[in-house]
């Protein structure tokens, strides 16, 4: 793997010049292989037009992560973090069709700053999360988000796509276990309160179990004890059910309640663990 080091006595221009993108580490490489299965179902349910659509975005959202991170690199003489290939992948997987690609750029822009580079390359959440919430924020009429997903039909063949990967990246420690069953036994709690017998059908039900492994449940936004990440879980799990029921257009609610999980995290990590003190 090549790395970038900058030389002494060089300039920054000298040492742009010498700059060298990072090959993919091997939990970038775990990261694609997992979200391969999904991807690949996206594309073979969708039809032809569709699926090229998605394929191009896709290979834009590489080079617009990919940009912003040398513009960053040049400006803090620092090398690209590595992770850019499964933002744009995951990025693109979540999108339920084709979006404009003016308002893709921008999203993607906002992940990759905001999500990635502004923070040195580290994330607080993951960078496709914050790049989605912005696009059906900013963009509610464009297409990021499904409508009226209560009167879809469950897409088990994409739902149980995502279970290999998830299940190696959990064994890799890439994804928290803990936030996965934690939301699980939220959508339990939550269907059986609200009296809908077809509760037991929404991790079928647009992006759930997408939404749920990979960007809840991915390490960069998780909480680092595990009672916090079922708390975590439990919360993200609610929302969901709480949204697509309680919202009158019914969207698909899953970037929404990530984001709010994610932000809910660092406070239930320092609220178990707090101890009283005694003088």
């Amino acid at each position: 793997m090549e790395a970038w080091l900058p030389s002494r006595g060089c300039t920054r221009n000298e040492d742009a010049r010498e700059m060298k993108l990072t090959l993919p580490d091997r939990n970038e490489l775990f990261g694609m292989l997992a979200l391969a299965p999904p991807l690949i179902v996206r594309l073979y349910e969708e039809g032809t037009e569709a699926a090229v659509q998605r394929l191009l975005l896709f290979v834009l959202a590489i080079g617009i992560a990919y940009i912003w991170a040398i513009l960053f690199a040049l400006r803090t003489e620092r090398p690209p973090a590595p992770g850019l290939l499964v933002f744009a992948a995951a990025f693109v997987l979540l999108l339920p069709g084709p979006v404009p690609w003016g308002s893709a750029v921008l999203a993607l822009s906002f992940g990759a700053v905001f999500g990635r580079e502004i923070f040195g390359g580290h994330t607080i959440l993951p960078p496709a999360l914050i790049g989605l919430a912005f696009a059906i924020f900013s963009f509610p009429e464009a297409g990021y988000e499904t409508r009226g997903i209560l009167a879809q039909s469950p897409d088990l063949l994409f739902a149980m796509s995502c279970l290999p990967g998830a299940a190696v990246l959990i064994m890799r420690g890439s994804l928290s276990w803990q936030v996965a069953v934690g939301a699980l036994v939220g959508l339990v709690v939550a269907g059986l309160l609200s009296g809908d017998p077809g509760w037991w059908q929404h991790p079928g039900l647009g992006t759930f179990t997408a939404g749920v492994l990979f960007l809840a449940a991915s390490s960069e936004g998780a909480g680092k004890r595990k009672s916090a990440q079922l708390l975590h879980g439990f919360l993200v799990g609610i929302l969901i059910l709480l949204i697509r029921y309680a919202d009158p257009a019914q969207p698909d609610g899953v970037v929404f309640a990530a984001l709010l999980g994610g932000l809910f995290a660092p406070l239930a990590d320092r609220a178990l663990g707090w101890r009283p003190f005694r003088g």
